[in-house]
C-alpha cells in the first residue's frame, strides 16, 4: 500500500476513536522578495496543535502558499484535507501532510507522548569516521558536523545544479550509491514526494536509516514498518510565536523543539488511542 494510503488510513481510524480538532488557520510568510526564512508554513488547529509544510518544492508551489486566501478552510474537519494526500497535484500533497502532521501532534499531546528532546538523529545514527554516510536530500548543517567527524559523505539530489564532488564527500544524482552507504539520513520530503519507497529500495546494506526534518513531525508508523529506525520532528511549544515568526519569515527561535522518536522504543498509534477508550 501506498505510504499516502496509510497515513489516510490511520487519521480515519483515529477520527473513529477521538473527535479532531476543527482548522483554526493556516498560516502562510509574507510575500517579500528578500526573505529567506520563508520555506514553511502551518496549520494550526483549535487546540493550537501545529502542523508544518514545507513549501518550496517549487516555486509555483511557494508562490501558491503565499498567495492563496486559506480563510474558506477555517472551521474545516482535518479528513476534508487529508484525504487529498494520495493526489498528483503536490499543493494539495503538502497541504494535507501539514494537517497529517498537526494531527499528529494533537494525537501525541493528548496521549501525553514522551519526546526524546535529548538525542538528535545524528547522534542516534552513531556515526564514526569509519562510516559512509548517505544523504538524500541536502541538510548544510549535518553537512558540517559530518565533516568534524570525518565520515564520508554521499548526498543523492534531485537538483542537478547541486551536483559537486569534495574530499570527502559526494553530490550525486544517482541513487544507487545509496548501496555504497551504511547509514543513511533521509528528508521528510521523501514522504510528501512519494519517493520514499524507492529511495529505500537502494538502502538494503544500510545498518541504520533516519527520516528527519519539520515536516517528519507525523505518527511514524508507516516509516517504521518500513524498516526507518529512527525520526526526527519539530515540537511547537508556543504556536503563536511560530506563526509570528513564519509570517514574518524570521527564525522560529524558541518558539520549537526538536525531537526523535525510536521504533524500538515506540508501540503503535492503536496503542495510543486506546488511552481514549480506558
Amino acid at each position: 500500500m501506498p505510504i499516502s494510503l496509510e497515513f489516510i488510513n490511520i487519521i480515519e481510524d483515529i477520527s473513529n476513536v477521538v473527535d479532531l480538532p476543527l482548522i483554526k488557520e493556516i498560516v502562510t510568510p509574507q510575500n517579500r522578495e528578500n526573505a529567506k526564512k520563508s520555506n514553511f508554513s502551518a496549520i494550526i488547529l483549535e487546540d493550537n496543535s501545529v502542523g508544518l509544510i514545507y513549501i518550496n518544492l517549487s516555486s509555483k508551489i511557494k508562490n501558491k502558499f503565499k498567495n492563496e486566501e486559506f480563510t474558506y478552510l477555517k472551521g474545516s474537519e482535518p479528513l476534508s484535507i487529508i484525504k487529498f494526500f494520495n493526489s498528483k497535484d503536490l499543493f494539495e500533497r503538502s497541504l494535507s501532510l501539514g494537517v497529517i502532521n498537526a494531527v499528529s501532534q494533537f494525537i501525541f499531546k493528548k496521549t501525553n507522548f514522551l519526546f526524546d528532546f535529548t538525542s538528535d538523529s545524528l547522534g542516534l545514527l552513531d556515526i564514526k569516521s569509519s562510516d559512509i554516510i548517505g544523504m538524500v536530500g541536502f541538510f548544510p548543517p549535518l553537512v558540517k558536523l559530518i565533516e568534524k567527524i570525518g565520515s564520508k559523505l554521499i548526498v543523492i539530489e534531485k537538483k542537478e545544479e547541486l551536483v559537486q564532488k569534495s574530499k570527502d564527500w559526494l553530490v550525486t544524482l544517482n541513487p544507487s550509491k545509496l548501496k555504497d552507504c551504511n547509514k543513511i539520513l533521509i528528508t521528510g520530503t521523501t514522504v510528501l514526494n512519494d519517493t520514499l519507497d524507492e529511495v529505500l529500495d537502494y538502502c538494503t546494506s544500510a545498518e541504520k536509516k533516519s527520516v528527519i526534518g519539520p515536516t517528519t513531525s507525523f505518527l511514524p508508523d508507516p516509516l517504521f514498518r518500513r524498516g526507518i529506525d529512527v525520526i526526527g520532528g519539530t515540537y511547537v511549544s508556543k504556536s503563536d510565536l511560530l506563526a509570528q515568526a513564519i509570517h514574518q519569515s524570521i527564525r522560529w527561535s524558541d518558539s520549537v523543539k526538536k525531537y526523535t522518536i525510536e521504533r524500538k522504543n515506540y508501540s503503535s498509534y492503536k496503542k495510543l488511542i486506546s488511552k481514549f477508550s480506558t
